[in-house]
């Protein structure tokens, strides 16, 4: 009865270490999967962060391919000014010209942002990106609304220089 009593017992002991053991083993592995989740998701917010920095670059590397060449354009009509009216029309459309590239420039920006805000929500919940995307989505009308709200004021700034001019010139 003793010995019977000894096996049950080292029986349960037994039992006891294999639950304590696969107890173990199973946190170990929720452990490991909850480390190698949060290593990933670091790594596809890095990967959405370089992207967006190369959106972001590519914008400016645009914007300062077309402010170059509006320049270039720009000393060449300086060049072949006559009269110091025509030197101001260049100049005002230089300047109606850097206001337009200036807010495609932040046009490119916000979409980049907006795109990069789309890749780190990729993961979110439905509702979420919704919310995301009426937001990108009412502020990309608000860029286009304050660029076509802008474009009657550059055609008027421009229009105050080039008309006089053109009264000027011989036909």
């Amino acid at each position: 009865m003793a010995t019977q009593s000894r096996r049950a017992q080292n029986s349960s002991t037994d039992d006891a270490a294999r639950v304590a053991r696969g107890a173990l083993t199973s946190g170990a592995a929720a452990a490991a999967d909850m480390a190698r989740q949060q290593l990933a998701l670091a790594a596809d917010l890095w990967a959405t962060l370089l992207r967006a920095g190369e959106s972001v670059q590519q914008a400016q590397l645009h914007m300062t391919q077309r402010a170059s060449l509006l320049h270039r354009q720009a000393a060449e009509n300086l060049r072949k000014a006559e009269t110091p009216l025509e030197l101001m029309s260049v100049q005002a459309n230089l300047l109606a010209y850097d206001f337009q590239e200036s807010m495609r420039y932040l046009q490119e920006l916000l979409q980049a942002g907006t795109r990069a805000g789309s890749d780190g929500l990729s993961r979110a919940e439905p509702r979420e990106q919704d919310a995301a995307t009426q937001a990108a989505s009412a502020a990309a009308q608000a860029v286009g609304a304050a660029m076509n709200a802008a474009a009657p004021m550059a055609q008027a700034w421009q229009q105050m220089f080039t008309a006089p001019m053109a009264a000027q010139k011989p036909h």
